[in-house]
């Protein structure tokens, strides 16, 4: 009896060590991340307040209207960023989630699977682009990358895009780069296996890139009423379901 009492003593005393690390290792991973959040310095501009700003802004002078930004990149201190880790690249939200990290983007998608922005070994990771993307979100479509924590940081909250009244109150996804600040508008939510089409990259502006945009629509598990055509750049946001199994992937275009 004895015996049983202290192995039974043993198991729990490495549970609870088991819970301690994994503990210490999330809180790690909070802090830094909080702490880098003094580099943001204002709210996401959202579309309607765009429009009722008056915002937008002409083209620089010498610079065709289509390549310049609509809104400047003003709400994040990207320099100070870039020195702390000379791969950050801007900074994506989704108002009221937890979602609001610096993006990174490196030659290696493993690199920042298990390491901070700050380049700390960690089960957290970072919030990363594609490596065969490029860093300044030009591709026709583009995929971030982001752990589903079961603390519910980094793209955890990516799950609640699987119900609609979720989409409804959250629709938008803002990215800061260093051209300007984006806005993103979701069209599509729902889960994958890591084969699937919406893994593939290195579209052009033709019908196989549109026929791309059908079914990613069509793969959505509510109807958005957001259309898309063969000349919109789209993000693909994915995180693991809670099993690893599958992807939990959100889909939204630019609209500024």
């Amino acid at each position: 009896m004895g015996v049983i009492v202290g192995l039974l003593v043993c198991v729990l005393a490495f549970s609870i060590y088991k819970l301690a690390s994994i503990f210490l290792v999330y809180n790690s991973a909070e802090k830094e991340y909080e702490d880098l959040k003094q580099y943001v310095t204002e709210d996401p501009i959202s579309p309607d307040l765009l429009a009722d700003s008056g915002a937008v802004l002409d083209a620089p002078e010498g610079q065709e209207e289509a390549n310049a930004p609509l809104v400047p990149m003003t709400r994040i201190d990207l320099d100070s960023l870039q020195e702390i880790n000379p791969d950050a690249v801007g900074w994506i939200e989704i108002p009221d989630t937890v979602i609001s990290y610096p993006l990174l983007h490196s030659e290696d998608n493993l690199y920042y699977l298990r390491r901070t922005f700050q380049k700390e070994n960690n089960r957290a990771g970072s919030i990363f682009i594609e490596s065969k993307n490029h860093s300044d979100l030009s591709d026709l479509h583009t995929i971030i990358y982001g752990h589903n924590m079961k603390n519910g940081s980094m793209f955890a909250d990516l799950k609640n895009y699987l119900k609609k009244d979720f989409w409804q109150e959250h629709p938008y996804v803002y990215i800061d780069l260093v051209d300007g600040a984006h806005c993103y508008q979701i069209f599509s939510c729902h889960e994958a296996p890591v084969s699937d089409v919406c893994y593939t990259i290195g579209y052009e502006a033709d019908n196989v890139y549109a026929d791309f945009l059908t079914t990613l629509q069509s793969a959505s598990l509510f109807d958005t009423g957001v259309s898309v055509e063969k000349e919109d750049h789209i993000v693909t946001l994915s995180t693991c379901t809670n099993d690893g199994k599958d992807r939990i992937v959100v889909h939204a275009k630019k609209i500024y």
